[in-house]
């Protein structure tokens, strides 16, 4: 694709906003709670959105609607877990984070249990953010190098460098206020897609659920006592249930949000709030799938089954190939602008995260109480290293046959269940203590890596991770009690 001056004129207008509010907010930093929390003055609305445009990257705008072209609707019958999932991370989550003084949110398990529990946690985590940055970072060069042509390792070299400049130099306000622009950028370029769709071939989504149905791709297992059944509605709810409490309640991206909002009122309307637009966002990408399906049956002449069976391999590449060669200029630079903030968003979160995790849980006490150079050096080191995994990733990656959201849902998701069975063995489990703790994140671990790389469904990885795990923790602390911190509140007493 030849991108035309106004295309240029959109990318490096977006580019250098994103620049200009690192700069900003770098001049209004005086302490780390400034930099990591944003004085914890954070808006309920723009913490809410900072958590799903960090939650919501590149790999869920490409792959969701990669998804429902190769796999069908099936995926997405799961968005109600995202809203049942809310109370319990209201009830459980929120009073116990909102308690913490410090920016980590694994500073509670060093309380609750052991300081061991506690780097045990912060260590997990960072590799798994290096990890998924590396995913992120992976994909939305791909899909700019597919739009434009472009070298895809260059792409995915100035892409992360970028984001890291504006991330550790602007702290957590940087990244709250260019996540919010960022997730108003996608989802206008995701809208864009369909309506633009709806033009082109004078239908609309009635007629496209037709078509649909007539590959067969509306049709919805219920149940199946087959663990390789790639997508029940069970599954899938489950799934988005428990990741979205898992992810909410020990991923320091997300709960670091909540954290910075002025009280436990406003923390628990961002939850609602993500919550909703998440769903919103999702019937958006749905609606893309159905278009993109609809514009290429058109455009093939061939019949739905014939049709979809060509266009399956290529489902991940669809919206690149829309964006490149059927969008007017300008719009072709907003979607660009579209991908890239939905990398960017994630991206810029976990080199904040991470810095917040390293300082707190590892370096605070060796370092200045007023220096910021120290926790901004950090988060720039985890950008580099988030971009080298990317060129490794990039080299290797299409070496298996897994379409994009599995690749994310199998690798990027291997360490949310046991992640999230340190923190609500804390929770809910009164009598656990540090060895009960540790042989269910041992066992989490060790069953989420079978089913990463066996042929398992992918969504049973969450939920049978993060049940067997707590379950193992649970009959541990009935056989034996470990040496649990009894000064420490429980949730209720939290409330």
């Amino acid at each position: 694709m030849a991108l035309t001056p106004l295309d240029f004129a959109v990318i490096l207008a977006y580019l250098g906003g994103l620049s200009l509010i690192g700069v900003w907010f770098s001049r209004r930093q005086a302490t780390r709670d400034d930099y990591h929390l944003g004085g914890r003055k954070i808006h309920w609305i723009l913490a809410g959105g900072s958590v799903l445009a960090t939650l919501f990257s590149t790999l869920t705008m490409l792959g969701a609607p990669g998804e429902m072209v190769r796999y069908g609707v099936a995926y997405y019958t799961g968005m109600a877990g995202f809203l049942l999932a809310a109370p319990a991370i209201n009830h459980f989550v929120i009073p116990t984070i909102r308690s913490l003084q410090a920016p980590s949110i694994y500073s509670y398990l060093g309380t609750r249990f052991a300081p061991g529990v506690r780097r045990l946690a912060s260590t997990f985590y960072v590799l798994r953010t290096l990890l998924w940055m590396a995913l992120i970072i992976y994909s939305c060069s791909f899909a700019v190098a597919e739009v434009t042509g472009w070298n895809l390792y260059a792409t995915l070299v100035v892409t992360g460098l970028l984001t890291t400049f504006y991330a550790s130099i602007g702290g957590l306000k940087s990244v709250v206020w260019t996540d919010n622009l960022q997730l108003l950028i996608l989802m206008g370029g995701v809208l864009a897609i369909p309506l633009s769709v709806s033009w082109r071939l004078g239908t609309g989504p009635i007629e496209w659920w037709g078509q649909f149905s007539q590959a067969g791709r509306t049709e919805i297992t219920p149940f199946s006592l087959d663990p390789t059944v790639r997508i029940t509605l069970t599954g899938i709810l489950l799934t988005q249930f428990f990741w979205a409490l898992c992810a909410n309640g020990s991923d320091q991206s997300a709960a670091q949000r909540y954290i910075a909002t002025p009280g436990i009122a406003e923390a628990r309307r961002s939850v609602w709030f993500y919550s909703a637009l998440n769903v919103c966002l999702m019937v958006l990408l749905m609606l893309c799938g159905l278009a993109l399906f609809a514009f290429y049956l058109r455009q093939s002449g061939l019949g739905v089954s014939e049709f979809q069976t060509q266009i399956a391999p290529l489902a991940d590449r669809l919206m690149p190939m829309y964006i490149a060669r059927e969008l007017p200029a300008g719009i072709s630079g907003l979607l660009l602008a579209a991908l890239l903030a939905a990398a960017m968003s994630s991206l810029s979160s976990g080199v904040n995260s991470i810095s917040s995790v390293i300082m707190t849980d590892f370096v605070r006490d060796k370092a200045s109480a007023t220096s910021l150079k120290l926790d901004k050096s950090v988060a720039a080191v985890a950008g580099v290293l988030g971009i080298s995994l990317a060129l490794v990733l990039a080299y290797s990656v299409r070496r298996t046959d897994w379409n994009l959201y599995e690749m994310t849902s199998r690798l990027n998701n291997m360490l949310v269940g046991p992640m999230a069975v340190l923190f609500f063995t804390g929770l809910l489990l009164k009598r656990a203590g540090t060895g009960n703790v540790i042989a269910g994140f041992a066992c989490a671990v060790a069953i989420a890596a079978t089913i990463s790389f066996s042929r398992i469904s992918f969504t049973w990885l969450v939920p049978v991770s993060f049940l067997s795990g707590l379950l193992v923790a649970g009959v541990g602390s009935l056989l034996l009690t470990g040496n649990r911190n009894v000064d420490v509140p429980a949730v209720e007493e939290l409330r």
